[in-house]
């Protein structure tokens, strides 16, 4: 199986604990590209979801020195609590189980906000 820069760059959030903060500039360098026009960050944004992994702003923006937030979208830890608040803000719906989750991360969090946060 082939390893690609996306992927690596994938393992790299995940030994991170999940979250990652990046310049833009940094998800060019791993794209190969030089400057953030509409198709390029357009592409990033698949390929950075292909890995499975996620981002804030959900937009990724076009200035290079902007920072993003990057998590791991399957990881247990902050990046799954932050991928289900995401996919429940952007589609307005959720499934019973997506919200008996949610609720039981922040409520570990709230009760235990050391041990939550390694349980999410």
């Amino acid at each position: 199986m082939t390893t690609t820069p996306w992927k690596t760059y994938a393992e790299i959030i995940a030994a991170e604990g999940g979250l990652r903060d990046a310049r833009v500039q940094e998800l060019l360098a791993v794209a190969g590209e030089r400057k953030a026009g509409r198709r390029i960050i357009e592409g990033i944004e698949r390929e950075l979801a292909a890995q499975g992994v996620g981002h804030f702003p959900t937009t990724l923006p076009p200035d290079q020195n902007a920072m993003v937030m990057l998590y791991s979208q399957n990881l247990q830890g902050p990046g799954r609590l932050l991928h289900l608040v995401r996919q429940l803000t952007e589609t307005g719906t959720s499934t019973n189980s997506e919200i008996v989750t949610l609720h039981a991360l922040l409520h570990e969090l709230q009760s235990n906000p050391k041990q939550g946060a390694a349980l999410a």
